[in-house]
């Protein structure tokens, strides 16, 4: 399906929401990954991270979180593909690999996951309103997560947990 110009141009505007999204956890800037949600945003780590569902949850698990656990991180994003569910309405799924150098002794580790994102346009640009993280892999991850089936139609295992 070919795009308009104005479809081209939102297009490249979710990317880069979706790549400062990276740049702000790798640099330890928590109120900058949170300016990229909507007031009503909803995010759904699964596993032990859990879930949170208003702006103000999304402030402190990211304060909490960014720095405090983890020294440093590197997130690669990869493999976006953005569909127009509607006016000023997007589904974006990509796929990350992120590095996480912990602090206390905690060995570093990877999780390779895939964010599936319901954007919207705000009066401040395009703005995450809910993300799922399904984990796809890690290695040596020091949490609880939860998997993602194969099969992508079936819904997510809400009593066990893969390791």
């Amino acid at each position: 399906m070919p795009y308009s110009p104005e479809q081209l141009s939102d297009h490249q505007e979710i990317a880069d929401v979706l790549h400062a999204y990276c740049r702000a956890i790798d640099d330890n800037r928590p109120d900058d990954v949170v300016e990229l949600f909507t007031d009503t945003c909803a995010y759904d780590y699964g596993g032990e991270l859990g879930t949170f569902s208003t702006k103000e949850h999304a402030y402190r698990f990211f304060r909490a979180g960014t720095d405090k656990i983890y020294r440093r991180s590197a997130h690669y994003l990869s493999n976006i593909e953005i569909t127009f569910t509607g006016q000023d309405q997007a589904e974006a799924r990509s796929y990350v690999n992120a590095w996480h150098e912990f602090h206390d002794a905690i060995p570093n580790a990877w999780i390779f996951a895939r964010y599936t994102d319901q954007l919207v346009r705000t009066d401040a640009g395009w703005r995450i309103a809910q993300r799922r993280v399904d984990t796809m892999g890690h290695e040596a991850w020091p949490r609880e997560v939860i998997h993602m089936d194969r099969n992508v139609l079936a819904p997510r295992p809400t009593t066990s947990v893969r390791k």
